[in-house]
Parts: C-alpha cells; sequence; structure tokens
C-alpha cells in the first residue's frame, strides 16, 4: 500500500517568459510602446535563450510571437521609430 508517485517537473522551459513577454509586447502596442516593447524583447531575448538551452519547441514557438509581437509594437511607436531615426518626415 505504499504507492509513491513521482512528478517530474521540467523547469526553464521558456515559456513564461514568453507568455510574459507577449504581454508586454501587447501592452506595447496598445498603450505605451516606449515603456512595454523594450522590456518584452529583453524579456523574449531571455525566454528564446532559455527555449534553446533546452531544446524546448513549445518555448521557442511561444517567444516567437513574442519576438512577433515586439516588431509590430515597435514599428506601431512612433517614438520607438524617431529613437531609431526611420520615423516619416513630413
Amino acid at each position: 500500500m505504499n504507492d509513491a508517485q513521482q512528478i517530474l517537473v521540467k523547469q526553464g522551459t521558456g515559456m513564461m517568459a514568453g507568455i510574459i513577454a507577449c504581454i508586454l509586447a501587447v501592452l506595447g502596442i496598445l498603450f505605451l510602446g516606449i515603456i512595454f516593447v523594450p522590456i518584452a524583447a529583453i524579456v523574449a531575448l531571455i525566454g528564446t535563450l532559455i527555449a534553446i538551452k533546452n531544446n524546448n519547441i513549445a518555448g521557442l514557438g511561444v517567444n516567437l510571437l513574442a519576438w512577433l509581437l515586439t516588431i509590430i509594437g515597435l514599428f506601431t511607436s512612433p517614438m520607438l521609430l524617431g529613437f531609431l531615426g526611420i520615423a516619416s518626415s513630413s
């Protein structure tokens, strides 16, 4: 009657960092891109490196979505484009 169950939890998959980066990137698209987009890029970079290190396809997919949303956030923020020097001049 002594049945011990083992639960294996794989830590460090990079998926949580990817989810946080997706949320930050969407906030950057909708609200303050100057604040949220750079933070989303940093978190997405960390999550991508962790996912590649641990060979996790799901974590890598979420982080690629975060990168896509971060790039969209970059191109929808006129202030960030101005800092990069690629803003349109009238």
